[in-house]
């Protein structure tokens, strides 16, 4: 019996230690000096955007219904609120694996730690704030919606959105103000509202989008779950949005 345990023992230190190495080896081949982990790579055992994705968001469908939607919340002509921070110019936010939780103190993050793999650009179901932090590094804007936001509003604000930038995310989400229903986060700031005006959301996107560490950087994400529709150049812009809102 010693011998078969002593056997095991060697066995199972040969297996964890080899394992080890394997890690180790991943961990240095894709890793760099800003984010830890590398953006944009598909990396078996930290992120593919497919595995472990429960880890962000349980598929509740709390976060993309509304459960009275004959009532939706009510349009209000009362000011937006827009916020913004001055983030070092040094700061980048680090990649974590789908090992590691993440959640953020504040109920609109605009900027914080996110995944190596950031989503397509376009409109989701749902996707949690853990990706689309990632593409506000790269320029881009989220618009954000409750599930109960009157359906006139959010459609009045997904056109211009998708009018002014390539490089944008929609997605519901429920942590927002009844009275503010609707938000627009870019790197370092948000703007939450109620009624939808068309130059204040010109405004916003002009001077705060294509901001952040990779603010230019245009390359699609890989994240896919639950994208509706794949974002597209708005037109007289380009790839590059270098033309924000051209025909507002």
């Amino acid at each position: 019996m010693a011998t078969y345990l002593s056997i095991l023992i060697i066995i199972c230190s040969y297996f964890s230690s080899n394992f080890l190495v394997q890690s180790a080896n991943i961990t240095d081949q894709f890793t760099d000096s800003k984010h830890g982990i590398q953006m944009g790579k598909v990396i078996q055992g930290c992120d593919d955007a497919k595995t472990n994705l429960e880890l962000d968001w349980n598929n509740s469908p709390t976060d993309y219904l509304c459960f009275h939607p004959k009532n939706p919340y009510p349009v209000k002509r009362i000011k937006s609120i827009q916020e913004c921070v001055q983030l070092p110019s040094d700061y980048y936010p680090q990649h974590f694996c789908m090992d590691t939780k993440l959640s953020y103190n504040v109920t609109l993050p605009t900027y914080g730690d996110h995944r190596p793999l950031w989503p397509v650009f376009g409109e989701y179901k749902y996707v949690p704030p853990q990706r689309w932090l990632h593409n506000i590094e790269h320029g881009a804007v989220v618009m954000l919606y409750h599930p109960c936001a009157h359906p006139f509003m959010v459609n009045r604000l997904r056109a211009i959105v998708r009018g002014c930038i390539r490089k944008h995310i929609i997605t519901p989400y429920v942590h927002l103000d009844p009275d503010r229903p609707l938000a627009l986060i870019s790197w370092g700031c948000s703007l939450k509202i109620n009624y939808v005006k068309r130059q204040e959301i010109v405004n916003f996107i002009r001077t705060t989008a294509l901001h952040g560490p990779e603010g230019k950087y245009a390359k699609e994400g890989q994240f896919t779950k639950n994208l509706i529709k794949i974002a597209t150049v708005p037109k007289g812009s380009n790839y590059n949005d270098t033309q924000l809102c051209p025909f507002f």
